[in-house]
């Protein structure tokens, strides 16, 4: 109103020498009482101004070294960890791995906001540049619904843990608890699910509740084509020719040792049907026990060409049946059946892997390993194929969620 009464004063006084247009000031005039009302009369269930700019991720540095030394060699429930050839100490991060991207400034957006410009690093850095991870710090995710939003914002194409080793919940969509492992086990580095013949091409962590510091519980990684490098050749011949055999074995109820499932729980079913459908269609061979129980196993190789390159792929000294005997929950002088090993691993013609071989590539792959505590809403996206993960036990609480996805959408 004060615009439209200048105007109109304008247009009659003459000291001020202006000669307006009555006809111009007619429609100025109305003009600026349509804004006017429009300004004065926005409804509350209207949509909000929603700002043009958009969030944008910058890459950082991060002083790795001022992290404290953690204990590898002689860890207690680490298995292969008393060789001499395993690191007396956990190495940090080196330079540039993981790159760490941060917002560049303080503006609000939604997850889904931020899911872009994380879906322009997660393609042209952790893809194309084949830096195989990244770590994305202090963006605004404050909650497990917060990271759902963002994850499944993505463009990629989501993926269950039907027939997963370990058992998991359910928190948000297409978002689980990461692991309900008991929390003193060190979960060695693997690639997620290698040891099937579907596995994800991404993982995607959100730290919903870190560690307490000097209580433990680093997320580990490291890069297979850096393992590939070190391991002996011999010993990587012999994998590539033969593959590897993979046993499982899943009782019908309850947990065989903590956080490992009972096929029910495995394959999220009741019905033997449902199971069976799902290891027909892996064309793998099986067979039901008489309490219950079921077994299968199959072959595949150790080794995945992708990308113009052959990758170290797989889960021998993981899967394991030795690996029953590091667990917390282990009693020895009730030593568990071979067969009875939630899982076990051997050459693809049926011969035992040899101890030495399982123990240097335990000793490669830590050798080759750097580690870091996640900080509360750390978001963590790795290249399955490039890079495996694990965790040191902890003690406390800690608590991450992960979500799994085939490839972009």
């Amino acid at each position: 109103p004060n615009l439209i009464y200048i105007i109109v004063l304008f247009s009659h006084n003459k000291s001020y020498g202006l000669l307006v247009p009555r006809l111009w000031v007619k429609m100025m005039t109305q003009h600026l009482r349509r804004i006017s009302i429009a300004c004065c009369h926005r409804s509350f269930g209207s949509k909000p101004h929603v700002s043009k700019v958009k969030p944008m991720l910058l890459e950082t540095t991060v002083d790795w070294s001022s992290l404290p030394t953690v204990k590898l060699r002689g860890k207690r429930f680490l298995l292969g960890s008393e060789s001499p050839n395993v690191p007396e100490f956990l190495s940090p991060p080196r330079d540039g791995f993981p790159p760490v991207y941060v917002p560049a400034d303080d503006g609000e957006f939604s997850p889904e906001a931020w899911a872009a410009a994380a879906r322009d690093v997660s393609r042209e850095v952790v893809d194309g540049r084949g830096a195989g991870g990244a770590l994305f710090r202090n963006i605004p995710l404050n909650t497990a619904k917060d990271f759902s939003r963002f994850v499944n914002s993505l463009g990629l194409k989501p993926m269950s843990y039907e027939g997963g080793v370990t058992m998991r919940n359910s928190v948000e969509h297409n978002v689980d608890t990461a692991s309900n492992e008991h929390p003193a086990m060190s979960m060695g580095l693997h690639n997620e699910m290698s040891y099937t013949h579907y596995y994800p091409r991404k993982v995607i962590f959100y730290c919903e509740e870190p560690a307490e510091p000097g209580k433990g519980g680093e997320s580990v990684m490291v890069d297979v084509r850096e393992i590939l490098r070190k391991l002996d050749p011999e010993v990587v011949d012999k994998f590539r020719q033969l593959g590897i055999r993979y046993h499982r074995y899943l009782p019908a109820h309850g947990e065989f040792f903590h956080g490992y499932n009972s096929w029910r729980d495995a394959f999220r079913t009741s019905s033997r049907d449902d199971v069976e459908t799902y290891l027909r269609a892996r064309n793998v061979a099986w067979a039901w026990g008489k309490d219950g129980s079921v077994s299968w196993w199959y072959n595949l190789p150790a080794m995945r060409f992708y990308k113009g390159e052959w990758l170290w792929f797989n889960q021998a000294n993981l899967h394991n049946a030795d690996f029953t005997t590091a667990h917390p929950d282990y009693d020895s002088a009730n030593p568990v059946p071979v067969h009875q090993a939630p899982f076990n691993s051997q050459y693809g013609d049926g011969s035992e892997i040899e101890p030495e071989v399982l123990q240097h590539i335990h000793d490669v792959t830590w050798q080759a390993a750097v580690g870091f505590q996640l900080q509360r809403r750390d978001v963590l996206v790795l290249n399955n194929m490039y890079i495996q993960h694990g965790r040191l036990g902890f003690s406390g609480r800690r608590r991450l969620l992960v979500y799994l996805a085939e490839a972009n959408a």
